[in-house]
């Protein structure tokens, strides 16, 4: 009952988080102070007769019976600071919910997250780097965080869900809300391999304001944050904002320098932000390492999780340089096809480009 006590808590417009920890350390529990006196809150040091209003105010029994009724035939879970399930690095940021709603099963804590942001109106290139980049790092058993908008953030998590990982949808929607709609075979899939989550009750709409407050929670959750494709203006910017205030990492993939989508993304390198290239460098920045074994193991699953178009290619490239030129003869395709697929498989890490030499593999 006690979090249903938080629930309401995180309910009460204006109040915060932290005045409600004030609250909690003056009195113990939320159910304590769902009992309290106004004479009693007026003792907690800065709560003035506006918050102590606002808290007698919201005791309304009937109303709290509702909302619990509403979780329970939804089977929405609210999570509060004061659990053991609330994420220990969420809890760290300046700023954090007092609470969420969930729907599914919240990945681990101790295994490792990577939040990804980027554009809603990406390019082909976004698109291809943000699936290929989050299905190899389910390979390596890492959890990804979006917020499920259309473009990179739906990417995000159909790569990572291909790829047999799990994933974390952040909403600015209550989780009982499919926005954008058409992504409604996607959220059940988020559901059934990780879980959507939202600060905000069921049967919030959607709303922009909702969105940048959002952010904060996608950047949160994980150490560090990537950017795939961002134009000038991108409200990416953000999310890779809060993370950079709450002393959190932000990475990003360099795009094509004559795209009004890769502006952002670009400007975000000049400022020194790292670069990703491939799975490899989200490892690394995690400290992740693996033993020769597994690099081969995790190597040959990834060979076998390559489009088709990928493995033609990659099979014409061993350790003696070879151009696209070359590859395009062999295999009987058109340049640009073959050129397409080197360029991804370049970004996956498989290849190197030598200057004036070709391709060679890296493994």
């Amino acid at each position: 009952m006690e979090e249903y006590y938080m629930m309401w808590l995180s309910r009460i417009p204006n109040l915060g988080v932290h005045k409600v920890l004030d609250l909690l350390e003056h009195f113990g529990t939320a159910e304590a102070i769902w009992k309290a006196s106004f004479s009693e809150l007026r003792e907690v040091k800065g709560m003035g007769t506006f918050y102590c209003r606002a808290v007698q105010y919201a005791k309304n029994e009937a109303q709290l019976e509702e909302w619990i009724g509403e979780l329970e035939e939804k089977d929405i879970r609210f999570i509060s600071i004061k659990s053991p399930e609330y994420p220990y690095l969420l809890k760290q940021i300046y700023d954090p919910p007092i609470g969420f709603y969930m729907k599914g099963v919240l990945p681990e804590d101790d295994i490792d997250k990577v939040s990804v942001v980027g554009a809603r109106r990406c390019s082909h290139y976004g698109a291809s780097v943000a699936y290929k980049l989050t299905k190899d790092l389910a390979s390596a058993n890492i959890v990804i965080v979006s917020g499920m908008a259309t473009g990179i953030d739906g990417i995000a998590h159909k790569g990572v869900l291909d790829g047999g990982g799990q994933t974390i949808a952040v909403l600015g929607t209550g989780v009982d809300v499919c926005y954008p709609v058409e992504h409604k075979e996607l959220r059940e899939r988020i559901i059934e391999n990780g879980c959507v989550i939202s600060e905000y009750p069921p049967q919030t709409k959607a709303h922009p304001q909702r969105f940048p407050k959002r952010n904060r929670i996608i950047a949160g959750l994980s150490p560090m944050t990537i950017v795939i494709e961002a134009g000038k203006k991108s409200g990416t910017f953000i999310t890779a904002d809060q993370a950079l205030d709450n002393g959190r990492e932000v990475f990003v993939v360099p795009g094509n320098v004559t795209s009004a989508l890769s502006e952002g993304t670009n400007n975000l390198i000049k400022q020194g932000c790292p670069i990703i290239t491939n799975f490899e460098d989200v490892l690394a920045a995690l400290g992740i390492a693996f033993t020769e074994n597994e690099k081969q193991s995790l190597q040959k699953h990834m060979t076998e999780n390559m489009e088709q178009e990928e493995k033609e290619v990659y099979r014409c490239i061993q350790q003696e340089p070879i151009n696209a030129e070359t590859i395009s003869r062999i295999l009987k395709r058109n340049i640009q096809e073959v050129q397409y697929s080197l360029t991804l498989l370049e970004i996956m890490g498989r290849i190197q480009k030598l200057p004036q030499l070709g391709y060679i593999r890296k493994y």
